[in-house]
C-alpha cells in the first residue's frame, strides 16, 4: 500500500502547539473529573509509553499490525479482562486505553479492539480448553491476531438466520458459509466463527467455535474499502473446514446466548474508540483555531467559530460520562457474574446500544464539522481530523449501524409500557 501524501502547509506554530502530547495535556483536563485517581494513573502512564513507543513506530504505508507486539508488551492490546499479573483491568481501563489509542492512531484503534476484545473476550469468558489458553496468550502479547466472523452476504441485521452450517461429526466439527466485513480478518491468524446445524432453528442449534489460519479450507479475500488503508477487512470462506471439538467455545444452542453477551463488551469497546476520535477531532480544532488569524485576530474569538466549538466539546462532555456509566453497568453484571440471567442482557445490551449510537454518531459529527470550521488544511494530511472522519464512518457501521442501535434502544423503551 502507498498512501498519497503532499506538500507540508502548516504554519509553523501551530505545527509547535499541536502535538500529540498536547492534545493529551487538554484531554485529560476535561476528562479528569470523570475518573478515580488510580484511572488517572492508568491513564498518564499509558499515554507516556503511546508517546514513547507507538506514535514513533506510527508509518501510515505500513498497515497497523506491525505496532500489536509493541502494545502487547505492557499488555495494552486490551484491558478488558486480566491477563497475567496486570490489576488495572476492566471496561472503564479499555475504554481509557481505546480513548488514548485512537487519539494517537485511530486505525491502530480499530484493529486492537476487534482481536483485543471481540476476539479475545469471548476466550476469557468461555475458553476452558489448553489450546484456547495458548491461543489466548498469543492474541493478548501482541504475536497473533484475532478476526471475528459473524456477518454474512444475504445476513447482515438479521444475523442471527445466519447460512453458514455446522455438522457435528463426534470427534470435530466440519463447517460451510461465508463471512463478509471480517476486520483484521485476511491478515488474522484465529477466527471466532458462528454457525448452525440447522438453518430453520438458528438459536437452538447455534455453535461458538475458533478457527485457525492453517486449518485446510479456509479462504481469505480483502474488500476494498478506502476509509481505512492500514486494516484489512474481508471476506472469509470456509470450504469443509475441520475443527476440533477443543476449538468449541459455544456447542450446539450455546453459540446464540455467547454471541449476544458478547456483544455488549464490543459496543463499549467501539464507545471507547468513538469517543477518542471525537476528543482528537476537537481538541486539534480548538488548538488550531487558537493560533490561526484572521482579520488581525485568533479565528475563535469569533462567534461563527467558538460557539459550534463549545457546543460540540459540551456534547461531548455529555458523551463521555454516558459511556463510562455505560461501562460501570457493563463491569457491575460481570462482577455479580450475571451474564447469564437474561434480564441483564438485555438491560446491558440497550444501554450500550444508545451510547454506542451517541458516541459514533458524535464521532462523525465532530470530525466532519471540525474540518469545516478549520477550513482547507483540514482536508490535508497535515492534520489528522481528515483520517479521523475516515475511521469514523467504520465505527458508525461496526458493531452495528446506527438505526440498528436505535431499534434495539427503542424496544427497550417500549417495555417500560410493561410497568403500568
Amino acid at each position: 500500500m502507498k498512501k498519497i501524501t503532499g506538500v507540508d502547509i502548516l504554519d509553523g506554530e501551530v505545527k509547535e502547539k499541536l502535538t500529540t502530547k498536547n492534545i493529551y495535556k487538554i484531554f485529560n483536563n476535561f476528562i479528569m473529573p470523570l475518573i478515580t485517581e488510580e484511572e488517572r494513573a492508568f491513564l498518564e502512564e499509558l499515554e507516556l509509553f503511546l508517546l514513547k513507543n507507538i506514535e514513533p513506530n506510527i508509518d501510515l504505508n505500513t498497515e497497523v499490525y506491525e505496532l500489536f507486539p509493541i502494545l502487547g508488551k505492557k499488555n495494552y492490546i486490551q484491558r478488558l479482562n486480566t491477563f497475567g499479573d496486570c490489576k488495572r483491568c476492566n471496561m472503564r481501563y479499555e475504554m481509557l486505553l481505546a480513548m488514548a489509542t485512537s487519539i494517537i492512531d485511530p486505525e491502530l484503534d480499530l484493529a486492537r479492539v476487534v482481536t483485543g476484545v471481540i476476539f479475545a473476550n469471548p476466550l476469557f469468558q468461555f475458553g476452558k480448553s489448553d489450546r484456547i489458553t495458548e491461543v489466548l496468550h498469543q492474541i493478548i502479547t501482541g504475536k497473533k491476531i484475532g478476526c471475528i466472523c459473524i456477518t454474512e452476504k444475504y445476513q447482515g441485521s438479521d444475523a442471527v438466520n445466519m447460512k453458514t452450517k455446522i455438522q457435528d461429526k463426534g470427534d470435530y466439527l466440519i463447517m460451510d458459509g461465508e463471512k463478509l466485513y471480517t476486520t483484521n480478518g485476511p491478515n488474522a491468524d484465529y477466527f471466532i466463527v458462528y454457525g448452525v446445524s440447522d438453518t430453520t432453528n438458528p438459536r437452538g442449534t447455534m455453535y461458538q467455535v475458533i478457527v485457525e489460519r492453517d486449518f485446510e479450507g479456509l479462504e481469505t479475500n480483502r474488500l476494498g474499502i478506502q476509509s481505512v488503508p492500514r486494516v484489512e477487512i474481508g471476506q472469509t470462506i470456509f470450504n469443509s473446514v475441520k475443527i476440533p471439538k477443543e476449538n468449541v467455545l459455544g456447542a450446539k444452542g450455546q453459540g446464540y446466548k455467547n454471541l449476544f453477551s458478547g456483544l455488549v463488551a464490543e459496543r463499549c469497546a467501539i464507545i471507547g474508540s468513538s469517543l477518542g476520535i471525537a476528543w482528537l477531532t476537537a481538541i486539534t480544532a480548538l488548538i488550531y483555531t487558537n493560533i490561526r488569524t484572521q482579520f488581525n485576530r485568533p479565528i475563535y474569538d469569533f462567534q461563527g467559530v467558538s460557539f459550534p466549538i463549545t457546543q460540540l466539546i459540551t456534547e461531548l462532555m455529555a458523551a463521555t460520562e454516558l459511556g463510562f456509566t455505560s461501562a460501570t453497568e457493563y463491569d457491575k453484571t460481570k462482577e455479580r457474574q450475571q451474564f447469564e440471567q437474561q434480564k441483564y442482557i438485555k438491560y446491558n445490551a440497550s444501554f450500550s446500544s444508545g451510547a454506542k449510537f451517541l458516541a459514533s454518531n458524535l464521532a462523525h459529527k465532530i470530525s466532519y464539522e471540525t474540518q469545516q470550521l478549520c477550513g482547507g488544511i483540514a482536508f490535508t494530511d497535515n492534520l489528522r481530523i481528515d483520517k479521523a472522519l475516515e475511521v469514523a464512518k467504520v465505527q458508525e457501521i461496526i458493531g452495528g449501524a446506527r438505526n440498528i442501535q436505535l431499534y434495539l434502544v427503542s424496544r427497550a423503551i417500549k417495555d417500560m409500557i410493561s410497568f403500568l
